[in-house]
């Protein structure tokens, strides 16, 4: 019965593909770079990836064509490409369209550069490899219908406390969802959102919308402490979570004065050598650490702020 579900609920899917691929109307005109095919948005302002017509598995998105920024992933983008497994989306991407990587089978892992604020309706829905995708650094509001139905390596994930609303669907039947993280800034949430997702554990706030949620339809939950600890990586000076040259630059921009360090966090995670001064020292250890020379000092360890 579960597969059975699970084949209609993907049909009725590609059905509202075709309904809405005959409202359109009028000629798109579209701009061809390389494996790419763009469409001008918004009053010509902004470019729109309409289709990826490459071959590549790793794919990272592009920034800028004519000095015009592409900000957009279209709807059908990506739809039902198997040899796509990971993607990068660029700095200048906001907006994830409906479908936009429907049924993206071999797609493992997505990686947001930028400031992503919409991820509409399916979009990737049926991406049935996808285990990482970070949704904390994203700025979406909503957790859009069907938007991650049928992912099924998805094992964890954690919403942003920018998300108000998760919609119909969201993370239905997601065999291997055990841990989902829900911000108390969540107001409302659909009665099927993890529809046929059995193994589904809410961590939570206390008396928020999702613990009532998950006490009202027996669904297993976490409290979370209010005060949770927080981490960060030593010598990831720029706070991208990951160590590299760009943090040793950080680390002399500041030292130069052409960089503030408004809350003194640079300063605690470019001091590698914890001598609790932001110097030359650090960004040269950080250097010799990525260059695979041996260090004293624990790079890339994780510390409580």
């Amino acid at each position: 019965m579960k597969l059975i579900n699970r084949i209609i609920s993907m049909v009725l899917c590609i059905l509202m593909v075709s309904a809405m691929a005959c409202l359109v109307v009028s000629a798109k005109t579209i701009f061809p770079v390389g494996d790419w095919d763009l469409e001008k948005i918004n009053n010509n302002t902004e470019f729109e990836v309409d289709a990826y017509n490459g071959t590549a598995s790793s794919v990272s998105t592009l920034h800028y064509f004519n000095d015009i920024p592409i900000t957009s992933i279209g709807t059908h983008a990506f739809n039902g490409n198997t040899t796509l497994t990971s993607i990068k989306l660029n700095s200048t991407i906001s907006y994830i369209q409906n479908y936009a990587f429907l049924n993206c089978s071999n797609l493992t892992t997505v990686r947001f550069e930028g400031e992503v604020t919409l991820i509409a309706m399916c979009a990737f829905a049926g991406c049935s490899s996808l285990s990482s995708i970070n949704l904390e650094d994203t700025f979406i509001t909503t957790v859009s219908n069907s938007s991650f139905k049928n992912c099924d390596a998805l094992e964890e994930i954690s919403l942003p406390s920018t998300v108000t609303v998760i919609e119909s669907e969201a993370f239905a039947y997601c065999d291997s969802l055990s841990k989902i993280t829900i911000p108390a800034s969540v107001t409302s949430i659909d009665e099927n959102v993890f529809k046929d997702s059995n193994n589904v554990v809410i961590y939570c706030y206390e008396n928020s919308t999702a613990h009532i949620y998950a006490e009202n339809n027996s669904i297993e939950y976490v409290l979370i402490d209010e005060t949770p600890v927080e981490t960060y990586i030593l010598g990831d000076a720029d706070g991208d979570e990951y160590v590299s040259v760009l943090d040793a630059t950080t680390i002399q921009l500041v030292i130069a004065s052409k960089l503030e360090d408004t809350d003194g966090r640079i300063s605690i995670r470019g001091d590698v050598n914890r001598d609790e001064t932001l110097s030359v020292m650090d960004a040269t250890n950080i250097q010799r650490y990525l260059a695979g020379n041996d260090v004293e000092y624990d790079i890339e360890g994780v510390y409580e702020y």
